[in-house]
């Protein structure tokens, strides 16, 4: 079942989180950390905004994926963005994944969004397998640069 994010599902997203966090390293070598804090902050501001979104897989009680998004609204555009989707590992080719996009992609419609924009690692390849399977397309390259900052 695929439903939005409940107060009660904080303990589980958390766990997955990490999960997610730790998957994310493995593709990037960066060192990510999150502090329970930290995380407990970004969940409860799902609670408070009509422009953020999570929508969650549940299956026997248990959370086994989750998208992140956010509406971005200007003057000149009307567009969501997926700011992170991740499913667990040992429920992964199931269609969890795909299920979650094409949900976030009805929020969007009734956020009346024109596009929906991501960010994947390039050498992503399953994910950027699926996006391209269900109509993403690259439209422009990111590049970045790392700074070092001394103490």
């Amino acid at each position: 079942m695929i439903r939005t994010i409940k107060k009660s599902d904080f303990n589980q997203y958390s766990l997955l989180r990490l999960e997610g966090l730790k998957d994310y390293q493995k593709l990037t070598d960066e060192k990510l950390k999150l502090s329970s804090k930290q995380i407990k902050k970004e969940f409860d501001d799902f609670f408070h905004s009509n422009k953020r979104v999570m929508f969650v897989v549940e299956e026997d009680r248990e959370i086994k994926a989750f998208i992140i998004g956010t509406l971005i609204e200007n003057s000149y555009q009307c567009i969501t963005y997926i700011d992170d989707i991740f499913v667990r590992e040992n429920s992964r080719k199931n269609g969890f994944g795909k299920r979650l996009m094409n949900e976030f992609e009805k929020w969007s419609k009734s956020k009346k969004a024109t596009r929906i924009r991501l960010g994947v690692r390039i050498n992503n390849k399953k994910a950027i397998k699926l996006y391209n399977k269900i109509g993403y397309q690259i439209k422009h390259y990111e590049m970045e640069k790392k700074l070092i900052n001394r103490k």
